[in-house]
C-alpha cells in the first residue's frame, strides 16, 4: 500500500469500509477489486493503486475492521467504573447485533477462512486476537485491584475461558441455534461462574 496523505485517508478509509461490506454480505472469497470499486464507488483502478492485490486489501480491510472495533468496546466501557463490570460490558458487545459489532464478528469469521491461503494474513489475526485475550484478563486483574473479582480467580485462565465462549456462542448465533436473549444469558452466566471465585 502506498503512503497515505491527508486527502488520500478519506478515499483509502472509504475503500475499505467498502472491502468490509462486501466481505461480510459476500464472503473473504467472493471479495473482488471490481466489487470492492462499486461499493465504494471508485474506480478499479483507484483501489489497484492503493492496494495491489486482492489478499492486500483483504489484509487492510481485517486491521481498519479491528480498529474501529477496539476503539467502539474502549468508547463502551467509558464511565463503567468496577472491573467485573467492565469485563461483563468487554464481553458482551461481542454478542450485539449493532454496528460495529456484528460486522466485526461476521469479518472474522471470514477472514478465518482465508488463513489457509494467505501467509501474511496468519500472524495478523493471531496479533489481534492475542491482544483481545489481554485485554479481556488485563479487565479482570484491574476488578481484582477494585475488589469487585476476587483475588483467587486466575485471571488468565478465566479471560481465556471467557474468550472461548464468546467465540462459542458467536458461531451458535450464526447457526441460528441460540437467539440474541440467549447469547446474553448464557454469557452473563459464564461471566458470573468465572469471576465468582472459590
Amino acid at each position: 500500500m502506498t503512503t497515505a496523505t491527508q486527502p488520500q485517508n478519506e478515499r483509502i478509509t472509504g475503500i475499505l469500509e467498502a472491502a468490509c461490506r462486501v466481505i461480510v454480505r459476500e464472503g473473504a472469497h467472493g471479495l473482488r477489486m471490481a466489487r470492492v470499486a462499486e461499493e465504494a464507488g471508485v474506480s478499479k483502478a483507484l483501489v489497484h493503486y492503493y492496494f495491489s492485490t486482492r489478499q492486500e486489501l483483504l489484509r487492510h480491510a481485517f486491521a481498519y475492521s479491528e480498529e474501529r472495533w477496539h476503539a467502539a468496546v474502549s468508547a463502551e466501557l467509558i464511565g463503567v467504573a468496577a472491573g467485573s463490570a467492565r469485563v461483563t460490558r468487554a464481553l458482551l458487545v461481542s454478542v450485539e447485533p449493532e454496528m460495529p459489532f456484528s460486522e466485526q464478528r461476521a469479518l472474522w469469521n471470514e477472514v478465518w477462512s482465508s488463513l489457509r491461503s494467505d501467509d501474511e494474513l496468519r500472524p495478523l489475526v493471531e496479533r489481534s486476537y492475542r491482544a483481545w485475550l489481554d485485554r479481556i484478563v488485563t479487565l479482570i486483574e484491574e476488578g481484582q485491584g477494585d475488589g469487585s473479582v476476587p483475588a483467587d480467580v486466575d485471571a488468565t485462565q478465566a479471560g481465556w475461558r471467557l474468550a472461548a465462549v464468546a467465540d462459542g456462542l458467536d458461531s451458535l448465533l450464526y447457526l441460528g441455534l441460540v437467539d440474541r436473549d440467549g447469547a446474553r444469558a448464557l454469557m452473563h452466566g459464564s461471566i458470573e461462574r468465572e469471576l465468582a471465585g472459590r
